[in-house]
């Protein structure tokens, strides 16, 4: 599943790892945690800065244009990218520039997964090859591999002031997002609150009651 590290957490890692390194430490100095896991911890947080460098050379964090065919295939091939999110647009269409201002927020949000675009009018190998044939056309990738697209409005509430989150919710279902606990309304409970937050409720409440 993708996480949900905003551009700001992740330029944050990227250009002061030390301060993020001090945050983890005020946090784990807050907790009796065994000094083997706080070195995991660490380790993982250098491993996570590295990472985010290499994303964030290949404009991750941006909603790009794709200028042509190949850079869609050097973008979707690349071990790099795990999860994708491709729109095939054309400039005359309003209803693409709608999903446009969504995209350039959710890549904001989300900076692990990739945000672009690309003209249909510059793919016609890759609209004949995907069979696109309604706009706007949304592609979901994982590892290079297609697993889910999105077409037209009709999924979005077929009107054109759908909200960012419907669609942040649809692109959550193809697993290139993932939503966090607040905004997942999978993960939320009949009264509102977070199921594990209403679990951990009712734990106490019956330890009290024993």
């Amino acid at each position: 599943m993708a996480a949900s590290t905003t551009v700001e957490t992740a330029e944050k890692i990227i250009n002061d790892q030390s301060l993020a390194e001090d945050e983890l430490w005020a946090e784990l100095e807050k907790e009796e945690i065994p000094s083997h896991i706080r070195e995991a911890r660490l380790s993982a947080l250098k491993h996570q800065s590295e990472q985010f460098h290499k994303l964030k050379d290949l404009n991750f964090g941006d909603y790009t244009l794709l200028p042509d065919e190949k850079s869609f295939l050097d973008l979707t091939t690349n071990t790099s990218v795990e999860h994708c999110v491709v729109h095939f647009f054309h400039s005359d269409f309003r209803r693409c520039a709608i999903v446009d201002s969504h995209l350039g927020k959710l890549c904001k949000k989300y900076f692990e997964t990739k945000f672009a675009k690309l003209d249909v009018e510059k793919s016609n190998f890759l609209v004949t090859r995907l069979k696109i044939q309604m706009l706007p056309a949304i592609f979901c990738f994982k590892k290079g591999v297609v697993v889910d697209r999105v077409v037209g409005f009709e999924e979005l509430g077929n009107t054109d002031d759908f909200p960012t989150m419907l669609l942040e919710r649809r692109l959550a279902k193809s697993g290139v997002i993932e939503l966090s606990e607040n905004e997942d309304p999978s993960k939320k409970s009949i009264f509102g609150g977070s199921k594990s937050v209403v679990r951990q409720s009712q734990e106490d409440s019956s330890d009290e009651d024993d």
